[in-house]
């Protein structure tokens, strides 16, 4: 007879699971991720998370290798919708768009706490975005692409800061005029 008592292993699920919890506790702060406060959420003990993830440092790679796969789905689908090819222009949609969705804000908040925190974050970021956003080098980029880029990047920095009091009309008016500006605008 198989005991009641005896969790499934699951392993990609409690993985997940983990990962998850880290997100929704660094969303606010990444110092508050610790394996205690994850195995309090999510009832895993820190001995299975560590099971997981020998530390810290693997699980923000984790973290941030798997948002990273997220943003890239969510701006090759916003091409796709959209029908534009301009990396920098679904870079933009994407920001002005996601804005109300939590998921995603717990997301970028991660991303960008992690830029913060590790230089080689930041290295992570700027290949990342040279692969999908601008095919190449900042400075090989057209002058226009490069002020869209700096635009939404200020807009992206300034929402997950918190700063960011535009509302939704105000959006949708930056992201039409933004869109005729590029327009001239080279990936």
């Amino acid at each position: 007879m198989e005991n009641p008592y005896k969790r499934r292993k699951d392993p990609e699920l409690v993985r997940q699971t983990i990962l998850n919890a880290a997100v929704e506790i660094g969303a606010t702060d990444w110092h508050h991720v610790t394996f205690q406060s994850i195995a309090e959420k999510t009832g895993i003990s820190k001995g299975g998370i560590i099971h997981h993830f020998k530390n810290k440092e693997e699980l923000l790679d984790c973290i941030m290798k798997q948002s990273l796969i997220e943003l890239t789905h969510w701006i090759i689908e916003e091409k796709k919708l959209a029908g534009i090819e301009n990396g920098s222009m679904a870079y933009l949609q994407v920001i002005l768009k996601r804005n109300s969705d939590a998921h995603y804000k717990s997301t970028m908040r991660v991303i960008m706490q992690a830029i913060l925190v590790n230089e080689k974050y930041v290295l992570l970021w700027e290949e990342w975005f040279a692969e999908h956003i601008i095919h190449g080098s900042r400075i090989e980029q057209s002058v226009n692409s490069l002020i869209l880029n700096l635009v939404t990047d200020g807009l992206w920095y300034a929402d997950n800061l918190g700063r960011n009091q535009i509302n939704t009309h105000q959006r949708e008016q930056i992201a039409e005029t933004l869109t005729i500006f590029a327009k001239t605008a080279k990936n």
